[in-house]
C-alpha cells in the first residue's frame, strides 16, 4: 500500500501536465457536438481513485483524530449533497438529472483533489522527490497551452473567445473563461520557476516561456487574464525591489531581474492596444448605445437587456452581465422554499427549461444558490480554513514573504480566490480547480512546515 501511495503521489504531479491535452481534446469534441467528453470521464475517474488514495493515506498515517475529522467532513458533505438532490427532485418544476448530477460531481472535485494534492506533497516532501515535479509541472503545462494557442493562431484554426463579437481566441480550448483562469492562476508560478532557473544570464531563455504565456493570455481577450498578468508582474517587481534591500550579495543580479520585470511590464502595456482585450471595452460601449437606441424602437429590448443597460457602465463591463443573472437567481431564491434556502436549489436555481438554466458565473454566489446556507458553509469550509491559515502565516512571517517563492505563491492564491468571484469557473470547474488546489495545497504544506518549525522550508523549492 505504501508503494501505491508513492506512485499515485507522483501520478498526481504528472497528471497536471496532461491537463492541457485533456482540455484540447474536450474542446475539439465539443466543437464536434459530442456531449460526453473524454476530459470529463478521465477527471471523474481520477477523482474516484483519489478518494481511495485519501482513505489509504489516512489508514497508513495512523493519526486517528485527523482521519476521523477528514472522513467526518466528507460524510457530512455527502449527506448535505444527497439532501439537496432529494429536495430539488421533489421541488423543482424542471429537474434534469444529468445536469444536476454532473454539476454536483464537478462541485465535489475541488475538496477531494485539494486534500489529495496536500497528501501527495506531504508524501513526496519527505525525500525531496517533490522538487522534481513542482512547480515544474505547472510550468510545462502552461507552456503546452502557449504552444497550442500560438499554433492555432497562426494556422487560423483557433476558436473565438467571444463568438458574438468574433473577438479573442481560445486556441483549441472550448471555454475561454476557464482558459483565462488557468493561465492567470498559474502565471505567478511560472514567473517563480523561471526566475529561480535564471540564476545565470546564460539561462535567460527560460523567460521566453513567460513572454509566450503573456502573449497567449492577451490573445484570449478576457479582462480577467489581463488584470491577473499585470498583478502577477507587479507583485514580482515589488518582491524583487524589497529583496534588493534585504539581501547583501547578488545586488547587480537583482537589479538586472528588476530591469527584466519592468521591461516585461512595459511590453504588456505597449502590446495592450493591439490585442483583443482592448477592443472589448469599446465594443461594450457600442453595445450599450445600440441597446439604448433599440429600446426606443417598436421592437424594444428584453427585460434582461434592460437590466444590463441600466447597470453601472463600469460594473457591467467588469462583470460582463453577471449582475443580471445574479438578480434573476436572487429572485428565484427569494421565492424558494425554506428547505431549498437551507440546502440549495441545485444547478442554476429553479429554471423553467434547460435553455433558461444559466449560472451567475461568480463561484461563491453560484455555490450559495446551489448549496443553500448550510450547504455553503460545509462546502466552502476547506477553502475558508486554507485562506485563514495562509493569511495568518503571511502576517506572522511577513518579512520572509518577499522571496520569489512566497511572493509568487501568495499572488497565485490571491488571483485564484479573486477570479473565483470576478469571473467564476475556478472552484467548480475541474479543468481550472486542479491548478488552483495544487498550488493551494503546496502553499499550505509550506506554511504548515514554516509555522511548525519556525524555519522556511527551503528544501521544498525549485530543483537546482
Amino acid at each position: 500500500m505504501q508503494s501505491f501511495i508513492k506512485k499515485y503521489s507522483i501520478f498526481l504531479m504528472l497528471y497536471i501536465i496532461f491537463q492541457p491535452v485533456l482540455d484540447a481534446i474536450t474542446g475539439l469534441m465539443a466543437q464536434a457536438h459530442i456531449d460526453v467528453t473524454f476530459g470529463v470521464l478521465i477527471r471523474m475517474a481520477v477523482m474516484a481513485v483519489s478518494v481511495f488514495y485519501i482513505l489509504i493515506f489516512l489508514i497508513l498515517n495512523r493519526d486517528n483524530k485527523h482521519g476521523f475529522r477528514v472522513i467526518g467532513y466528507f460524510v457530512l458533505l455527502g449527506v448535505v449533497s444527497v439532501i439537496s438532490l432529494v429536495i430539488n427532485y421533489n421541488t423543482k418544476r424542471t429537474f434534469i438529472p444529468t445536469l444536476e448530477i454532473t454539476s454536483l460531481a464537478k462541485s465535489l472535485y475541488y475538496p477531494i483533489m485539494l486534500l489529495s494534492y496536500f497528501y501527495a506533497f506531504e508524501e513526496l516532501a519527505e525525500d525531496r522527490i517533490i522538487n522534481r515535479f513542482f512547480p515544474k509541472v505547472i510550468f510545462i503545462a502552461i507552456n503546452i497551452i502557449s504552444v497550442i494557442m500560438i499554433v492555432s493562431h497562426f494556422t487560423n484554426t483557433s476558436f473565438s473567445s467571444y463568438s458574438y463579437y468574433k473577438l479573442g481566441e481560445s486556441g483549441w480550448f472550448f471555454a475561454a473563461n476557464e482558459l483565462s483562469a488557468i493561465v492567470s492562476i498559474s502565471f505567478p508560478i511560472m514567473v517563480w520557476y523561471a526566475l529561480k532557473k535564471i540564476d545565470k544570464w546564460s539561462r535567460i531563455y527560460y523567460w521566453i516561456s513567460i513572454i509566450l504565456a503573456i502573449y497567449s493570455a492577451l490573445l484570449i481577450g478576457t479582462k480577467g487574464s489581463l488584470l491577473a498578468i499585470l498583478f502577477g508582474t507587479c507583485m514580482s517587481i515589488l518582491a524583487a525591489v524589497i529583496r534588493l534591500f534585504q539581501i547583501k550579495g547578488k545586488r547587480k543580479y537583482t537589479v538586472g531581474i528588476i530591469a527584466l520585470l519592468v521591461i516585461t511590464f512595459g511590453g504588456i502595456l505597449a502590446a495592450y492596444p493591439a490585442m483583443a482585450v482592448s477592443r472589448t471595452a469599446e465594443l461594450h460601449t457600442d453595445m450599450i448605445k445600440y441597446k439604448k437606441k433599440q429600446a426606443k424602437t417598436k421592437k424594444g429590448i428584453t427585460k434582461d437587456q434592460k437590466k444590463y443597460v441600466e447597470t453601472n457602465k463600469t460594473v457591467s463591463y467588469l462583470l460582463s452581465g453577471r449582475t443580471v443573472y445574479f438578480e434573476n437567481s436572487a429572485h428565484n431564491f427569494s421565492k424558494a422554499s425554506l428547505a431549498q434556502k437551507t440546502f440549495g436549489m441545485g444547478y442554476a436555481t429553479n429554471y423553467k427549461s434547460d435553455k433558461d438554466a444559466k449560472l451567475v458565473e461568480m463561484d461563491y454566489i453560484d455555490i450559495f444558490f446551489q448549496f443553500g446556507v448550510i450547504g455553503t458553509i460545509v462546502y466552502l469550509a476547506p477553502l475558508a480554513y486554507c485562506l485563514i491559515y495562509l493569511i495568518g502565516a503571511f502576517l506572522r512571517k511577513f518579512k520572509y514573504m518577499w522571496s520569489v517563492k512566497w511572493s509568487m505563491l501568495v499572488s497565485s492564491v490571491a488571483i485564484g480566490f479573486g477570479m473565483a468571484l470576478m469571473t467564476g469557473h475556478v472552484i467548480e470547474a475541474p479543468s481550472v480547480s486542479i491548478y488552483f488546489v495544487a498550488i493551494l495545497g503546496y502553499a499550505m504544506l509550506n506554511a504548515r512546515i514554516f509555522l511548525r518549525t519556525n524555519d522556511d522550508p527551503y528544501t521544498i523549492n525549485v530543483e537546482d
